[in-house]
């Protein structure tokens, strides 16, 4: 793991999730709501085959970032209902999976052991959890067909699921 990775999860460690735990709750946070409205910082990561996959080259479709990890019981939790959320309404959205600040070898046998459908990318230095400003996981951010950044979500909390195809469903 490379420096500024271990220095963005001690960051984490040490103020965000004493204090909110990974589990949080709710519509974004002042932080993260000041980047609605403004360009998605566009990223190049691998997924689990070792492509590359950009944030560019799904320009013209909606797109939901999901930022995770492995060790974050509320990301189990969000990833099946986003999941559900992308089968329920095939070609609404694409789903990306940001794994953040992992190596390939704890996440791919958990992506499997899991059951994990969703396109899963590995941002392993969190170089692109820090671009979107990730203080806390799970962690959503919905980007329109123009690559402006329309809503962030953050935690995990009971109406998550309706609350993201509702902001989706704006954007058709």
């Amino acid at each position: 793991m490379k420096a500024k990775a271990i220095l963005y999860w001690l960051f984490l460690v040490v103020t965000v999730l004493p204090v909110a735990g990974c589990s949080g709750g709710g519509r974004g946070s002042s932080v993260n709501n000041a980047m609605i409205g403004s360009q998605a910082p566009g990223f190049r990561l691998k997924d689990l085959t070792g492509l590359d996959v950009s944030l560019g080259q799904f320009k013209g479709k909606v797109v939901l970032l999901d930022f995770w990890a492995t060790w974050c019981g509320p990301c189990r939790t969000t990833m099946p209902m986003l999941e559900d959320l992308q089968q329920e309404h095939t070609g609404a959205f694409t789903l990306l999976a940001i794994n953040v600040a992992e190596p390939p070898e704890q996440v791919i046998p958990y992506v499997r052991d899991a059951n994990v459908k969703a396109r899963v990318l590995l941002d392993i230095d969190g170089q692109v959890a820090i671009a979107y400003r990730s203080n806390q996981i799970p962690m959503q951010v919905l980007i329109d067909q123009k690559g402006i950044i329309r809503h962030v979500q953050l935690g995990l909390y009971s109406s998550m699921k309706e609350d993201l195809w509702a902001e989706i469903a704006r954007l058709q």
